[in-house]
């Protein structure tokens, strides 16, 4: 761009330049002033989609379906030396009184003393069993026959136990344990190695003096006639006390182990604060943005928009109505002690709350507090639960009927021929193998012994559960008339019992060919008479997600075959609580495609787009312009020089003539 000092005109020709351009740049700062305020709005709204995901998750902690906030339970020990303990949702509240009566312990079998431990010891073999894992034979040679050697033999061979070499008053000794506790895993030896002769020593194992008896955990619940005890192979002990797990620690059946369990209710109050704590965060955020201060006549950026106000009413209008088909005593929040209080902001009296979960309001409860926030249903028929639903879930006016056309089955086989009155089990005839549940036990070795009928079954059940190939997979085994009876814990079509090769199959009454998969249950949810399919999974039947009113609903049916007639077993009633409500409303407007806020943020751009084409067209019409201007004086400048010349030379020659 030329430049134009004005030296031939002496006319400030930038001077006039820039008053000649002014309107032009007046018009585009106005535009750029107005895109900058639209920025800041689309700015404050993006902060309020923030705020509004943070109430969103708050929500969501109260209104969880499974593990909410308001079943959680505490456990609390009198001697936490003795031991500790963790509680389920499933707990009962109460207060438990137990005498831990022993602890598990893992059998210990020591050899006698030898000198030290590379003292030789006798060739041959050694089969290692540990409870009722396959046996494992190991042979000792000229390779590795110390009592080292033995003990890193042992360590090798995988057969649930390990071994160690200590040294007492009578010399080195071989120490093997079982690497698991309790009775059932006990320790088997036969030992074929070659009796003592020479230099060297074939150690034998004391079984009749164990460092360490095999033993199982021990407690009894109660004091009186009609006291209970139960045991367990480990020292977690959870067939108690429902939904309580004891880790014993130590055993002393002199003292009395108080074991309180009650429901969390500072977890509760905390996740009420929590949530109440970010609705007035984001009421006070949006009464900043929309105010306007009289003293200084100035106006926040959102003041009289009324999509905030809009948004701001519908989350109020969430939290603040009641929950229909909730107990008049809590179905709303005012019942649990939040208020609104000046500005709109939500006030919380905790302790009205608390009161509440700890029992001390006559008529409410902990799950009446559950079901004020969290989606729920109630079923009249105790075989089908509700378990879970999502914001596609509809809780509508009228209850949903559950028809039911296949019960959930488990895998089942019986033994073709009944079992002898006692069963004679010896190492001919003492294997067996499975698949349960799709998981393979592997070879399994039963107790060499005599049996009755329910013994038998118990021991072959006690195997199976054992195998470690199941990865905790169980069944159930009985004598049924004589015939034993496996069945998978498992349901549905995931539930399967197949038998293999063994050598116990013709002494317990099975072919070895027997097998058996189990059945899903199936049906269809009715609403005002109109069929939802619904897919079944083991005992767990689920609203297809493409349903109009059922869709993500899931019920548990537990009724057995007998119980189903192939219609309508019940009904079943949804409610869903202020949190779930509110759940349902946010992720609407904080949907990533059809949400509020991404219409919102479309006309905020479009309109910033539009200002910036609008700025840069009358940036264009500047430069133009100015460029012409320039021109213009250019060619002024040029052509006053030119006169200037002019006249110098008519001057000069006027002068030259005059001389003359």
């Amino acid at each position: 761009m030329p430049t134009i000092d004005g030296l031939v005109t002496g006319i400030d020709t930038q001077a006039i330049i820039d008053g000649l351009l002014e309107v032009r740049k007046t018009q585009k700062d106005l535009i750029t002033a107005r895109q900058t305020e639209i920025r800041t709005k689309q700015t404050i709204y993006s902060s309020i989609k923030d705020q509004i995901g943070n109430l969103r998750a708050q929500a969501a902690t109260l209104g969880k379906v499974q593990n909410n906030v308001f079943s959680n339970r505490t456990v609390s020990l009198s001697d936490e030396t003795l031991a500790t303990a963790t509680a389920s949702s499933t707990a009962a509240s109460g207060v438990y009184r137990l005498k831990v009566q022993t602890l598990a312990q893992a059998q210990q079998i020591a050899t006698q003393g030898v000198a030290d431990a590379d003292s030789e010891i006798t060739q041959g073999t050694l089969t290692l069993r540990a409870g009722s894992r396959s046996p494992v034979t190991i042979t000792i040679d000229g390779t590795n026959n110390t009592l080292s050697g033995l003990a890193s033999a042992i360590n090798a061979a995988g057969a649930g136990v390990s071994a160690s070499v200590v040294q007492d008053a009578s010399g080195a000794r071989l120490v093997v344990s079982s690497e698991k506790t309790g009775t059932e895993n006990a320790i088997q030896i036969t030992n074929n190695l070659a009796a003592s002769a020479g230099g060297a020593t074939k150690p034998e194992f004391d079984f009749d003096n164990p460092v360490q008896e095999a033993q199982d955990a021990s407690v009894t619940l109660g004091s009186g006639p009609g006291a209970v005890t139960v045991t367990s192979q480990t020292n977690r002990v959870s067939n108690l006390i429902g939904g309580v797990e004891l880790n014993l620690l130590d055993a002393d059946p002199s003292k009395t182990l108080t074991v309180t369990v009650a429901r969390d209710s500072q977890a509760g109050v905390k996740a009420v604060q929590d949530f109440v704590d970010s609705y007035n965060a984001l009421a006070s955020f949006i009464s900043k943005q929309t105010a306007y201060d009289a003293g200084s006549d100035k106006a926040s950026p959102l003041l009289g928009d009324s999509e905030v106000r809009r948004i701001q009413q519908q989350i109020q209008n969430g939290i603040l109505g009641a929950v229909a088909g909730v107990s008049g005593k809590a179905n709303r929040l005012a019942a649990i002690g939040v208020s609104v209080g000046d500005g709109g902001q939500l006030a919380f009296n905790s302790s009205k709350l608390t009161s509440i979960l700890n029992g001390g309001t006559e008529g409410v409860t902990g799950d009446d507090v559950r079901r004020l926030f969290a989606l729920d249903g109630t079923s009249t028929n105790s075989g089908i639960r509700f378990v879970s639903g999502s914001n596609r879930t509809r809780d509508l006016s009228v209850p949903y009927q559950v028809n039911i056309t296949q019960a959930a089955e488990q895998a089942q086989v019986t033994a073709a021929n009944p079992l002898s009155g006692t069963t004679v089990l010896t190492s001919a005839n003492n294997t067996f193998s499975a698949t349960i549940d799709g998981q393979s036990t592997g070879p399994l070795t039963l107790s060499e012994g005599s049996y009755t009928q329910d013994q038998m079954a118990a021991e072959l059940e006690r195997v199976i559960n054992a195998a470690p190939g199941l990865s905790g997979r169980t069944v159930r085994v009985a004598a049924i008339a004589g015939q034993l009876q496996i069945t998978s814990a498992a349901y549905g079509t995931s539930s399967e019992v197949r038998l293999a090769a063994g050598t116990a199959n013709t002494t317990l009454g099975f072919l070895g060919t027997e097998n058996s998969v189990g059945k899903n249950v199936a049906g269809t949810f009715v609403v005002d008479g109109v069929e939802e399919e619904a897919i079944g999974s083991g005992q767990l039947l689920s609203g297809k997600a493409t349903n109009k009113n059922s869709a993500d609903l899931q019920v548990r049916v537990t009724l057995p075959p007998g119980q189903v007639t192939g219609g309508v077993e019940g009904e079943m009633t949804l409610t869903r609580g202020l949190a779930a409500r509110l759940d349902q409303l946010l992720g609407q407007m904080l949907d990533p495609v059809t949400g509020d806020f991404v219409g919102v943020d479309k006309q905020f751009q479009d309109r910033i787009d539009q200002m910036q084409k609008s700025i840069d067209r009358q940036q264009a019409l500047f430069d133009a312009q100015e460029a012409r201007i320039r021109t213009q004086f250019t060619a002024m400048e040029q052509a006053v020089q030119q006169l200037q010349s002019t006249a110098s030379l008519v001057g000069s020659q006027l002068a030259a003539l005059t001389d003359k």
